[in-house]
Formats: structure tokens, sequence, C-alpha cells
């Protein structure tokens, strides 16, 4: 008979997203909350970006959900109390970060005064003794989140260099983050950490529309997934992030500051302000603005019957052009190209690296299937004015956006002499 026991059914989701945490363990703190349910599709994404999952548990944890539930979804038997075999020394030493998803005001406090205990805290204090990151994502009520003791806790959580995940308010509730992105979160400390913090970045994203009347418009497939993305990766890197978007198919991420515009000339006036107001330290412009507008909006709708309509167009503004008169700071283009070769995309890239005096660009090919527009996946070049070209995909959006970080994070530390 064939033996199964070297697999479980959890291996067929491991790294179906991305391979972004192979070879990394990361430990899965829950305690006792309402959005206790939440945490194993935390477990699930952190194995479709290629972790493998050790589940921790508080003992009414414990007893609210069945562990053999974390068992089936992660092919490792919860840890739900310490024993003689040291289980928090041992998995400390062994993790590589951890998160804790739900962590209720008693498991922050917790950790904050060093008390330890149960597995889950003894285990978030060992982690960070030897270094190690530790993402934690409060779920409480709005009361006990604004609570004197939940606000010194956590700000002292912070000063001991714990990475805190903000709930997000839905409904008039301050609720659990959406595990995709407490997934990201650990992602982006596990390889990056918090190093951004105390810049400012402004990110471009989504298309624009020039509207021909009241119910028809000129505009073009972006999605907007690669400027979230982007603007995702920067706040989860510890950066204030704003994003200014365009149309937009998925949801902009909740921690960033978002101002939405619709046209090309609203993106571009929008940005102007921003700018001057905030004074970035980078600005990535991400988004894909219309190159062209009517001349006149009609008013109202025009009749359908009409037997033939022609359009005058008339170029929008170069935003990038707008952008360098007013701003010195660090600029990423972004270019789309219809090419034969990738050679033909990156001499396209070059000449807009030149024409617009940015300090990089990040050229993708159109009409490939599977990447781009309207793609979660993308693959691209980033050209430097040095020479230096950077290939980067096919990949997941994040992926890339993690590569494009990367690089405007060696710009500003190399343009304005900041050390990161």
């Amino acid at each position: 008979m064939r033996c199964l026991c070297l697999y479980h059914p959890s291996s067929e989701i491991r790294c179906v997203l991305s391979d972004e945490l192979r070879g990394k363990l990361i430990a899965l703190g829950v305690s006792y909350s309402s959005a206790i349910y939440r945490s194993i599709d935390v477990a699930r994404y952190l194995l479709r970006f290629c972790a493998d999952v050790q589940t921790l548990m508080t003992p009414r944890a414990a007893k609210a959900i069945s562990p053999q539930l974390f068992h089936w979804a992660t092919g490792r038997r919860p840890i739900t109390r310490l024993t003689g075999d040291v289980e928090h020394i041992a998995l400390a030493r062994q993790a590589d970060a951890m998160v804790i998803a739900p962590a209720t005001l008693k498991t922050v406090t917790a950790i904050a005064m060093g008390y330890a205990v149960n597995s889950v805290v003894a285990t978030a204090i060992a982690m960070r003794s030897q270094g190690k990151p530790v993402v934690i994502a409060p779920a409480m009520h709005r009361d006990l989140l604004l609570s004197r003791q939940a606000r010194e806790s956590m700000a002292k959580l912070y000063d001991m260099g714990y990475y805190l995940l903000p709930p997000i308010e839905k409904d008039g509730r301050v609720v659990l983050p959406d595990p995709y992105y407490i997934a990201r979160k650990v992602v982006s400390v596990s390889l990056r950490g918090e190093d951004l913090r105390n810049l400012r970045i402004v990110v471009t994203a989504g298309a624009t529309r020039e509207f021909i009347d009241d119910v028809r418009f000129i505009s073009n497939p972006s999605s907007g997934r690669m400027g979230t993305a982007i603007a995702l990766e920067a706040v989860f890197r510890g950066a204030s992030t704003t994003l200014v978007a365009g149309h937009l198919e998925v949801e902009p991420p909740p921690w960033v500051y978002v101002e939405r515009v619709t046209s090309t000339d609203e993106m571009c006036r929008a940005l102007m302000k921003i700018v001057e107001k905030k004074k970035p330290h980078a600005v990535i412009m991400a988004a894909a603005p219309a190159d062209f507008k009517p001349s006149e909006r009609v008013r109202g709708k025009i009749d359908s019957r009409v037997a033939e309509l022609t359009l005058k167009l008339i170029p929008t503004p170069k935003i990038l052009r707008e952008l360098r008169r007013v701003y010195n700071g660090v600029v990423v283009g972004f270019a789309a190209e219809v090419v034969e070769s990738s050679e033909e995309l990156i001499e396209k890239a070059r000449r807009k690296l030149e024409e617009y005096e940015l300090d990089a660009i990040v050229a993708n090919p159109v009409g490939v299937p599977g990447i781009g527009f309207a793609s979660p996946m993308n693959e691209v070049y980033i050209c430097t004015p040095d020479g230096r070209v950077k290939h980067a995909g096919p990949a997941l959006k994040e992926v890339i956006a993690r590569e494009v970080v990367d690089v405007v994070k060696e710009l500003i530390s190399r343009r304005l002499g900041i050390s990161l």
C-alpha cells in the first residue's frame, strides 16, 4: 500500500500566488475574538505565498474554534499550551516571523507588559528578543481600542519594534483587516521590515476618463492594480503614502490617503497641490492618464440615431512634464508600449526617461496575454539614467511593486542623501 504520511491537502495551494516566502516558517498566533474565524484565511494566504505556517492558540481560542481546523488548513498541529518541550523558545528560534491575528486587548497588553500568560504571548516575546519581526493585528471593540490601556500598550509595542497593523473602519465599526492585507503585511516586513519609516511617497494609479457627453467617455483598460500594489507596499514598509487615483477596478489600501480624480486635467491639478502641500520624497507615476480628450464636451447625451459622428481630439496635459516644473524630488514614470521585442521596449523607455528628466522608468509591453492592463500579473523593465536595466516578472503585481519600491528607496538614499 502506498504511504500517504508525507502528503497533506494544504500542499495543493502552497505557492500558487507567489514564492515570496519560500523556505520561511511563519508563526500564526490566534487569540479569542469574534474575528477568530478570519485567522484560517490568514493561514491559507500565507501558504499561497509559499510559507510554512505553525499555529499557536490561546486556551480560550482553542475552545472557541477547533484546533483541528487549523491542522487541516496548514498541515501542522497547532500549539495550544506550553509543556516541558518549551515550544515558545523552540518556535522562536525556528520561525522567521510571527503574526498575531486577531490580537485582543488582553494579548496586546500582556505582550507589552512581558506577562507570558500563554503560548501566543510567550512566543511573541521570545521572537522579538531574537530580533525577529512580529506583526500584531488588534481586534477589539472601538471603546477598548480607544482606551488608555490599549493606546499606551500599542505605543509601547511600537517602541519595542513590533509591527502594528491597525484595524479598519467598516459600517461604523472597527474590524480586523482583510486576511489578504494581513498576509501581505507579513510578506513585506519579513522581506524588508519597515525600511521606509519617516518617508513620504505619492503614487498615482488608475485610468482617467475624458467625457464626450454626459454618458460616454474616452479611457483605457487600466485597472489601477499596479499603482495600488505600489501604494500598499510603500505603506506596509512604513512610508506615509498618498494615492492620487483615477478609475480603479480594485479597492485602495485602507491605510493610504486617497485623492479621487476623473480626468487627466484633474489628476494634474490634484498632484500639483499634493506635491506642494506634502513635499514627498518620491512620486511614482503608475497611473494611465488619457493622452487626448474631446475638444468640446456635449451636455446631455448625443442621440444614438445620428448616422455619423466626428470627434475632434486635443492633447491633455503631460503630467510628468508639469510635475518636473515644480518638483525636484525623485520621480518614477511608467511606460506601457506596443513593441516587438524587449530591446525596443527598453529603447522607448530610455527616450521617455531622458525627455521627462526622470530618475527611473518602469516599462511594460502592451498586448502580451496574461500580463499588464487588467491583469493581476505584470512583467517590467526598470531603467535608470546610469544605464542599468532591472527585469522583473512575470509575477504578481504585488511582487513587481516591491521591486519598484526597492529602486525608489535606493534613489531617495542616493539622490536626496537620506540614510535608509
